[in-house]
């Protein structure tokens, strides 16, 4: 029986051991502690922290694992860089690629440099460092964290500098970019790249809850009902220019981004899946399976079916949030009435884990948008 090493427990893992269980492969999952809805999947649990590159793959070559793979987490990228090299395995995470991607000042600068959509921004690492700042409004960003940390809008120099000793302790480095806010309807694109050639490339809207910092989600729709006709090839061709620039060769890769008045632009780009479970979203309209896609290829096979279907109709996925630290309770997010999928990331009583610190994704279900 084939093996796989899964890294990390949370929900968006459950997707890929979900897949495997199903293909008939014994599947091995991990974290720094035993917590997360995927650890019920697995056929085994093993404590180890996704930052330990010598344990991971310590534990990889004890278990002789067959694939070494994590769908969503933005901590387990840099083992999925460095680890499966070591073991023979194959990996879609590229080391130079990773460290532009997951550090916003070096993101922005690749971006600008080659014309992919400029926006302009400086390095903060003080107050002294906003001093001439006049681009109003602006967003606040540590530059390597994720889930929306620390993440907020300043519409003068006076907020920026408010917010900036928050935004700063959610940086490892105590290092936040701040750049031009960017007004126009938020989308997010999923590709995938096979051989270097992006061989999928959709659009869909993405949803955010108002009056909160950093653009939380709550919810995606397809297909997009915001970019249509030339802005859509737009933003494709600059989803294309960005991962050919980056020299992604294989795997998936998402995108979240905005529809401005001067076109598309990119807030973020990650050499993995989202965690809001868009490839079922995709699945559902067209067809296409992404999370299939990535682990045939990771286990050898080359996936062809990448040609989306005639829309089912307009779906949207729709998140059930919740403020953190606080138990969960069903009753309180009732599955809508026609819904094609539903999943919850807690059960009743446990306790809500902080993300964002805001509004946390509990569970979500798939709809049909009327």
């Amino acid at each position: 029986m084939k093996k796989a090493l899964i890294l990390g427990m949370l929900n968006p893992q459950s997707d890929a051991v979900r897949y495997l269980k199903q293909a008939g492969w014994w599947v091995i999952g991990c974290g720094h502690r035993r917590e997360g809805r995927a650890i019920e999947l697995v056929d085994q649990f093993e404590l180890v922290d996704l930052r330990d590159l010598e344990g991971l793959e310590a534990l990889a070559r004890r278990e002789n694992v067959d694939l070494f793979y994590s769908t969503g987490s933005e901590t387990a990228l840099l083992a999925l860089a460095v680890v499966p090299p070591r073991l023979g395995l194959p990996t879609f995470v590229e080391k130079n690629a990773l460290e532009i991607t997951t550090n916003k000042i070096k993101m922005r600068e690749f971006l600008n440099e080659r014309q992919i959509g400029a926006v302009p921004y400086r390095k903060i690492t003080c107050e002294a460092d906003l001093e001439g700042w006049d681009v109003f409004p602006a967003m606040v960003k540590p530059v390597d964290s994720a889930g929306q940390r620390g993440v907020f809008r300043a519409d003068t120099l006076q907020q920026a500098k408010d917010g900036l000793e928050r935004s700063l302790g959610y940086s490892p480095t105590k290092t936040v970019v701040i750049e031009q806010f960017l007004d126009g309807p938020e989308v997010s694109a999923n590709a995938f790249v096979i051989d270097s050639k992006v061989v999928f490339n959709e659009i869909s809207d993405r949803l955010v809850v108002e009056n909160y910092p950093g653009g939380i989600p709550r919810g995606h729709v397809l297909p997009s009902q915001t970019c249509t006709g030339e802005t859509l090839l737009q933003t494709k061709r600059m989803v294309e220019d960005c991962i050919h620039a980056l020299n992604i060769q294989n795997g998936p890769v998402y995108f979240q981004m905005k529809l401005t008045s001067n076109g598309p632009r990119i807030l973020e780009c990650m050499l993995r899946f989202d965690g809001c479970h868009i490839w079922r979203l995709i699945k559902t309209v067209g067809g296409v399976d992404l999370i299939a896609a990535a682990l045939k290829l990771l286990s050898g096979e080359k996936p062809t079916d990448f040609q989306m279907q005639p829309p089912a109709g307009v779906y949207q996925i729709q998140f059930f949030l919740t403020p953190p630290n606080q138990p969960f309770k069903e009753a309180d997010h009732p599955i809508p009435a026609g819904a094609v999928y539903s999943e919850y990331r807690y059960l009743d009583g446990q306790t809500v884990r902080p993300v964002n610190g805001y509004l946390e994704v509990t569970g979500y279900s798939i709809i049909p948008v009327e």
